[in-house]
């Protein structure tokens, strides 16, 4: 059985069982006449609080439903490396929230959350109560990077981690690049938002260059000594750019140590310079995480059962500022962990048992027009039920043919429409 074909019965019987306890709760929820609704609050419009929403859409006589967002629109992380590679517009990976019309939509920075109160202050002063909150907030960066490099220069070309405009600023860059130009990526050590993304960035950095026939050598300095899909993006950089693109792991050199304009140090004292040099920072929980105190570590820990946030009670956190044990953090991990959550908020609102989650995961790396392959995780509790642990995983095949790859191309399309026209328009 081939590995798409094992994802899509895995996929298959996932949908089914989800499905089944979710129409099973609506039934059992629509005997329920509460006198209150209970106020869940939703704070972040990504991939894992709209995933949310949707769910919890379906309990709307159960539950009083506020989603909060900065903006009522979203660039998506997933696809946007494809608009540095010129496989996609701008305009194909941004989105506005899809809302109905029970739900209400409040558009405010949030300030700080206070647990004790229950209640979450947003930089106008105004406040907004709950009986559960639901973060969703994305990724934060530290502030301790490479010697010299700054996350607040904006002379700096943009790490494009976070899901901003600065996508375009990044594509401006790049067309300035004169012919046999040298192009430098830093990629941190795990954990990190989607951990293939350094190398498919690379790819599409490499494909947009070679498009334009420009001369070209990518550097790719590591903080690890391996990566994720590592002999695929090997055999893939080979096939379609030759010698133009090379990594350099840990143990060779791969940290760098200093910054200053067109050059960088690494751990080995060399001196290399570049012509575009593009620093992947550290990452950590979002930064309203540690501006509430939620938070004492890198990264959110919680009940994997139920993703409810140790040692504050009513407060759950899901998506790429959570300790989730063997997940990765990515958006196909943000909407797994998310039907868990809804599926146990509402067994315990109507005080049920919760269920025993299992999660799934795939990551999809493009590495030129029509060439994509994929890995992908199943996962569970650990026997003390306090970590989720990976069950395997199964990887695309290393010498594929191009129909193969191709057809994973059109897979990991065919996931990111559904899963952008399920919760956007």
């Amino acid at each position: 059985m081939n590995i798409i074909k094992k994802k899509r019965i895995f996929i298959n019987s996932l949908f089914k069982w989800t499905i089944f306890l979710l129409l099973q709760q609506i039934v059992i929820s629509k005997k329920l006449k509460a006198k209150s609704k209970p106020k869940i609050l939703i704070i972040g419009g990504g991939f894992g609080g709209m995933s949310c929403l949707k769910y919890f859409s379906n309990f709307k006589d159960l539950v009083d439903l506020t989603l909060v967002d900065k903006s009522d629109q979203i660039q998506t992380c997933p696809f946007s490396n494809l608009v540095i590679g010129g496989l996609l517009d701008y305009s194909q990976i941004t989105f506005n929230l899809k809302l109905d019309s029970f739900v209400k939509f409040y558009k405010n920075q949030v300030k700080k959350i206070h647990p004790h109160k229950k209640k979450v202050e947003f930089i106008d002063g105004s406040i907004l109560e709950y009986d559960f909150l639901i973060l969703s907030p994305g990724i934060g960066f530290k502030n301790q990077q490479i010697n010299g490099y700054s996350l607040q220069d904006k002379t700096n070309i943009p790490h494009c981690w976070d899901g901003t405009k600065n996508i375009k600023k990044f594509k401006s860059y790049l067309n300035s690049l004169e012919n046999k130009s040298v192009i430098i990526i830093s990629s941190p050590d795990y954990p990190y938002r989607c951990p293939p993304a350094p190398y498919e960035r690379a790819s599409m950095i490499a494909n947009f260059l070679k498009k334009r026939k420009k001369k070209f050598k990518i550097l790719i300095f590591d903080a690890k000594n391996s990566f994720t899909k590592k002999d695929i993006f090997f055999s893939e950089w080979k096939e379609n750019y030759g010698d133009s693109v090379e990594w350099i792991k840990r143990d060779k050199g791969g940290i760098l140590t200093n910054y200053e304009t067109k050059f960088v140090y690494n751990n080995q004292g060399q001196k290399i310079k570049g012509d575009f040099i593009h620093i992947i920072p550290e990452q950590k929980a979002a930064n309203i995480i540690f501006d509430s105190n939620l938070s004492y570590s890198d990264w959110c820990k919680i009940n994997p059962t139920t993703f409810e946030l140790n040692d504050f009670k009513d407060i759950y956190v899901l998506g790429d500022s959570v300790d989730a044990g063997d997940m990765p953090k990515s958006a196909f991990s943000a909407e797994s962990q998310s039907k868990v959550l809804s599926i146990n908020l509402i067994n315990r609102i109507m005080q049920k048992s919760y269920i025993d989650p299992v999660f799934l995961n795939t990551c999809y790396s493009f590495s030129a027009p029509n060439r994509a392959f994929s890995i992908s995780s199943w996962y569970k509790l650990n026997k003390t039920k306090d970590s989720i642990v990976s069950l395997g995983s199964s990887e695309s095949k290393l010498k594929a043919s191009s129909l193969e790859r191709q057809r994973e191309s059109i897979e990991a399309f065919g996931w990111y429409e559904s899963i952008t026209k399920k919760l956007y328009i």
